[in-house]
């Protein structure tokens, strides 16, 4: 796991599979995404190298309801009681009304594609037997004047696409987004870095997906903390023009 300082106020955690992002502010501290539930370790020692605990996290906030975001949010809920939020149409994802989720047929089907039969091995134990893993207590983002109501106060940026729900957080004072799977600038599956799209068996809809990074484009940030890869400095406009021609 490594820890990239982005900001006095934001830390962002890289691992091998999954990244998460921590906002630890004079008003709170909060989680954006979580990673694997096999990932608790890397979690717990993120929160402690910006001289925290799990008991300190105020709020979770995922991206989307994947269970390479949601882990460590599962956890939390359950252990700590943390509230955990997502958008709106996301909710009923997180809670498992409804799962939009690479499963072993899409990885079948693309098993001739370099990398992916070796990450489906590889986080077959992060996922500790629980593909379909729940949120039950998951709430809608608080709204209050335009921006999520937790410490950071992040504005919430609609993404649909890789899954119905798909929310982006934008910290304007900080000048940086955590855009989750909407965009992202390396994964195991691919041979390239850089912003780039997902292979389209992660997405729900790849199109959407694709039209969405209007929405990030129009984003006023210095820098993108993506739910794989590395961060990326630059303009949004830049990223999605970058993803967008490949």
């Amino acid at each position: 796991m490594h820890l990239q300082q982005i900001t006095s106020r934001l830390h962002f955690a890289r691992t091998k599979h999954a990244n998460w992002t921590i906002y630890r502010g004079p008003d709170g501290l909060v989680l954006l995404d979580s990673g694997y539930l096999g990932q608790r370790a890397e979690l717990e020692e993120s929160l402690g190298r910006v001289g925290r605990s799990p008991g300190d996290v105020d709020a979770v906030l995922v991206t989307h309801a994947h269970a390479d975001h949601l882990g460590g949010a599962s956890w939390l809920a359950d252990e700590y009681g943390v509230p955990v939020f997502g958008g709106e149409r996301e909710v009923p994802h997180l809670r498992r009304e409804f799962l939009e989720q690479v499963g072993p047929p899409d990885v079948l089907r693309n098993a001739f594609r370099p990398g992916v039969l070796a990450w489906a091995v590889e986080i077959l134990p992060l996922l500790r037997g629980q593909p379909g893993l729940a949120v039950p207590s998951a709430r809608a983002v608080p709204d209050c004047g335009g921006r999520v109501d937790v410490p950071g106060r992040p504005a919430a940026v609609a993404a649909s696409g890789h899954t119905t729900g798909s929310t982006m957080f934008h910290f304007e004072g900080e000048g940086a987004v955590v855009v989750g799977d909407a965009l992202v600038t390396g994964h195991r599956t691919s041979r390239r870095s850089g912003p780039q799209l997902l292979l389209p068996m992660f997405h729900a809809d790849t199109e959407t997906a694709r039209r969405s990074l209007v929405h990030l484009a129009a984003l006023d940030a210095e820098v993108l903390l993506p739910g794989h890869g590395q961060s990326w400095a630059g303009k949004p406009a830049d990223a999605v023009a970058r993803a967008l021609v490949a």
